[in-house]
């Protein structure tokens, strides 16, 4: 995560690199295929439905949005949300520093779902790579994840038999003087987490539910366990 914040100049450089848009939002049309990537910098870019983007899309202060059915490379912005709809392939990664991450259903992410501050949805499909936030909560709806989730200050959820295939991990200390806060962990509707429960500093409060059918394979570490089958 600390890396993705640090190279943010490297992106904005990257895109002026690309003699790209610098403050225009760029649109590709419903259906159209374009052979390389699409990049700004103080604009939105918008993929239409039906689409084939065979490079990554990125802009520094701006949105993006992907449509019904799309196939595009990587989504990266620094200030901005990204939304992407259903029955989607992205080859790469889904990431953002100041913004909220929402991903439909029936969705394939070659690569992992990444955000700093903001929240995380995603629906059913798959996505191989793992799954972060620092500041804001995680929502999986039968998604399978191929690699690890980590939060540090928001709450999962995961249902509908969603899948974490490697570990849950909450980082982040207990600073001396700072707000309690319990992380709840919920784990409903025969959702699995593969792997273990991890909770760095044992001082915080988290909260692990299991809620009709919720499993945890292997063990939690410095959480509390909450069985309300």
């Amino acid at each position: 995560m600390q890396m993705f914040r640090k190279g943010a100049p490297l992106v904005l450089a990257c895109i002026l690199a690309a003699s790209c848009g610098v403050n225009k939002s760029i649109v590709v049309a419903d259906g159209e295929t374009v052979e390389d990537g699409r990049s700004t910098v103080n604009g939105s870019v918008r993929i239409g439905s039906g689409c084939y983007v065979r490079g990554s899309c990125r802009t520094v202060n701006g949105k993006i949005t992907v449509g019904q059915g799309s196939a595009v490379g990587g989504l990266t912005t620094v200030n901005g949300s990204i939304a992407v709809a259903d029955e989607v392939t992205v080859k790469g990664d889904v990431r953002t520093v100041n913004g909220s991450l929402v991903v439909g259903s029936e969705i394939s992410v070659e690569g992992g779902l990444e955000t700093v501050n903001g929240s995380i949805e995603c629906g059913s499909g798959a996505v191989t790579g793992d799954v972060s936030t620092v500041n804001g909560g995680i929502s999986l709806t039968g998604t399978r994840v191929g690699g690890t989730l980590t939060t540090t200050n928001g709450s999962v959820d995961l249902t509908a038999g969603a899948r974490v295939a490697e570990d849950v991990i909450v980082k982040g200390k207990n600073r001396l003087g700072a707000r309690k806060k319990t992380i709840e962990i919920r784990i409903a509707d025969g959702s699995v987490v593969e792997g273990d429960i991890i909770v760095r500093d044992s001082r915080r409060q988290v909260k692990v539910i299991l809620i009709n059918g919720g499993t945890v394979k292997g063990t939690v570490e410095n959480a509390e366990v909450v069985d309300q089958d």
